[in-house]
């Protein structure tokens, strides 16, 4: 024969048979080897060289690897004593000799070394391949997702700084601070919106009050009262300054509710208050930080309570069950002054009634707000109310000087007013109404006086908080799951590299022996030489 012989490596059993060099029953023949290899596995050996290429070979044992045991037992003293026959009388090295004879056999050891090769070439090559490319996939999976979460993060942390600068505070302490800096930044509101009322707060009034007497024809005074006091008299206007700057608000008030607007005097003191009603100061006026507000159906402030005549009247002002009734027995009954009505314990939300702990605390705190009109509910819906209502006289007044032009001024000269200076009042009431009830405005006052809202903005600094913290937390699983994957992929590489390098030692040895024993060259191809 002469010219080379090309086997395909997956058709080596069938070239094989084809050419009668092994029998039809290897695969069974196979098996009887097999146990004989156990047998020999099951020996101890004292050999080095032996033992490091059982360890090599021990999960899958070839011929050559038998061969190379075997001789390496033979050179040892433990496997050079024989007996007279020739047989070696270590029976380990015995065994290794026979498992050596059965792959010779009937050309066995060409069969089991071709279905080595089908083996690790169709299958457990490729499958550690794909081992290795998931490994790697894995971890360039988890590099993207790390810089995804650094993007995350650093968005986070942006997000959660912005807020904290919106909220104006640092974030170390939220409840405390948002409730501090609601009691530093208040203060600044009611002060911007006592400067801008003070310088065309009065000149607003002044023409809408002259305004409405032209309409009337009849003189109109005393509107906006409380408008005017803040405009003359600034942010830290209180109570009694407004009933000295506006006599007429004290005597509405007192003529529509009576002896409800008592103060700490007690009842005999004052004359002229009947006995079903609660004592009067004549010199207290309103407690604008205090009494909440009712309805009243002659248009006067709505104090949140009325006044009953009857019966009902005798037994003092109904607290709708919260406080016991002031009744015209007790008084009498007692000797000593009445005892004073707490109104610091009312709010606009309810009847609340503060503890004296809570008041001491409230005192005590640095960062509270300053008891002026401004300060308290009522006292800024009233004025809200008079800006609201100025507002819309200077809105509608701005429409009827744009659409009519120079006919809407068809007026005396004393209300006379130009579109230009129409509208840089109306300015003036729109920034006063966004200083009395805008965005801002409306945080700062929930975060003095809502427990609740303040607990839902401290929530949300801490799930932004939370927010940062967790792309780290993820960061440092996809760091471990990525050295994991990294050593698997060490590991696949290193057991790859040892069966490429015994498939292709096999390669070798089993076309060296086929060449020799067909006189020919033999290559073995196919996939078997791209692994």
């Amino acid at each position: 024969m002469s010219g080379d012989l090309a086997v395909q490596y997956a058709k080596l059993p069938e070239w094989l048979l084809a050419r009668r060099v092994i029998p039809d029953t290897y695969a069974r023949l196979l098996l009887g080897v097999d146990a004989k290899v156990t047998e020999a596995l099951a020996e101890s050996i004292s050999d080095e060289t032996a033992k490091k290429r059982i360890a090599e070979s021990r999960d899958e044992m070839t011929y050559y690897a038998a061969k190379d045991i075997y001789e390496a037992l033979a050179k040892s003293p433990e496997g050079q004593a024989k007996t007279l026959l020739g047989k070696h009388t270590h029976p380990g090295t015995a065994k290794w000799k026979a498992v050596v004879d059965a792959y010779r056999h009937k050309n066995l050891r060409w069969a089991s070394t071709a279905r080595v090769l089908i083996q690790n070439v169709s299958y457990e090559i490729p499958a550690i391949k794909k081992q290795v490319a998931s490994c790697d996939r894995q971890v360039t999976d988890c590099n993207q997702r790390q810089a995804d979460l650094v993007r995350s993060e650093a968005a986070a942390k942006e997000r959660y700084a912005a807020f904290l600068s919106e909220l104006g505070i640092e974030g170390f302490d939220p409840r405390r601070e948002l409730f501090a800096y609601a009691g530093v930044e208040l203060p600044k509101i009611h002060t911007a919106l006592a400067e801008l009322l003070k310088g065309s707060g009065s000149e607003v009034a002044q023409f809408y009050e002259a305004f409405s007497s032209h309409v009337t024809g009849e003189p109109v005074e005393g509107l906006l009262p409380l408008l005017r006091a803040v405009a003359r008299l600034g942010s830290k206007v209180r109570a009694e300054d407004v009933m000295n700057e506006v006599p007429s608000l004290k005597e509405r008030s007192t003529s529509q509710v009576g002896a409800t607007l008592a103060s700490h005097a007690p009842a005999e003191a004052i004359p002229g208050v009947g006995e079903a009603d609660v004592a009067v100061e004549a010199s207290g006026g309103i407690n604008w930080g205090a009494e909440p507000v009712v309805e009243s159906s002659g248009g006067a402030i709505n104090w949140d309570f009325e006044v009953v005549d009857g019966p009902e009247a005798a037994a003092g002002i109904n607290w709708g069950g919260a406080e016991e009734a002031v009744t015209e027995q007790a008084m009498q009954a007692s000797d000593a002054p009445v005892a004073d009505i707490d109104w610091g314990a009312i709010t606009m939300e309810g009847l609340e009634v503060r503890g004296a702990g809570e008041e001491e605390a409230t005192a005590g705190d640095e960062n509270a707000v300053d008891d002026s009109l401004l300060d308290d509910a009522q006292g800024r819906e009233l004025l809200l109310q008079e800006v609201v209502e100025a507002d819309s006289f200077l809105q509608t007044r701005l429409a009827e000087l744009t659409s009519m032009g120079d006919a809407a001024n068809d007026l005396p000269q004393s209300i006379q007013r130009s579109l230009p200076e129409v509208k840089a009042l109306a300015d003036v009431t729109n920034k006063a109404t966004e200083l009395l009830a805008g965005k801002a405005t409306q945080r700062l006052l929930l975060m003095r006086t809502s427990e609740r809202y303040l607990q839902q903005q401290v929530r949300r600094i801490d799930l932004m908080k939370a927010q940062c913290v967790k792309p780290v937390t993820q960061r440092a699983e996809l760091e471990k799951l990525k050295a994991e994957q990294s050593e698997e992929a060490r590991r696949a590489r290193v057991e790859l590299d040892k069966l490429r390098t015994i498939t292709q030692k096999l390669h070798k040895d089993l076309e060296a022996e086929l060449s020799a024993h067909f006189k020919v060259d033999v290559r073995i191809v196919g996939d078997i030489a791209q692994i």
